[in-house]
């Protein structure tokens, strides 16, 4: 059952992602900013933890472009309809803005998971190694997948055999 939920992802989510709707929501009142959060915290939790997951199970599926469109693509995407829905339904002030920040931290976050998880960081069970030292290990990784981009444009422009 654990094999399924990834709970380094759903922790690191849930901190990250609250304050997106705490902040957004603020305009309607700090009760509703506060639930908003507290909601999201929860949402996240559960499900980014299933995601991470299945990013760390797809990690080194073949074709990469296979796994690459369902961990940045299908995934966040069925993933942003759950929580549209559940705040629209709850009433979430300022939904809109909400959703697009979520949005934009999704996409984010998934390109640096799966490049993380790449990598051997921030995975669980066996595979994975201790919270700490995958903590440890961020800056370098955050360093390494923002210098990724422009690598790849330099050998795709420069050395087009190697790329």
């Amino acid at each position: 059952m654990f094999k399924l939920w990834n709970w380094k992802a759903a922790i690191l989510s849930a901190l990250y992602r609250a304050p997106i709707f705490f902040f957004t929501s603020l305009r309607g009142g700090l009760t509703g900013a506060l639930s908003a959060m507290l909601i999201e915290s929860l949402f996240r939790t559960v499900t980014s933890g299933f995601y991470g997951a299945a990013t760390q199970a797809l990690r080194r599926f073949q074709p990469e472009w296979l796994a690459f469109t369902l961990i940045l693509v299908v995934l966040p995407g069925l993933v942003q309809l759950l929580e549209a829905a559940m705040h629209w339904l709850r009433g979430t002030h300022n939904l809109k803005a909400g959703l697009w920040v979520s949005l934009t931290v999704t996409a984010i976050s998934s390109l640096f998971n799966f490049y993380a998880m790449r990598r051997g960081a921030l995975l669980t069970g066996g595979e994975g190694q201790s919270f700490g030292r995958d903590l440890k290990r961020i800056p370098l990784l955050i360093g390494g997948f923002l210098a990724a981009g422009p690598v790849a444009l330099w050998r795709l422009l420069f050395k087009p055999g190697e790329a």
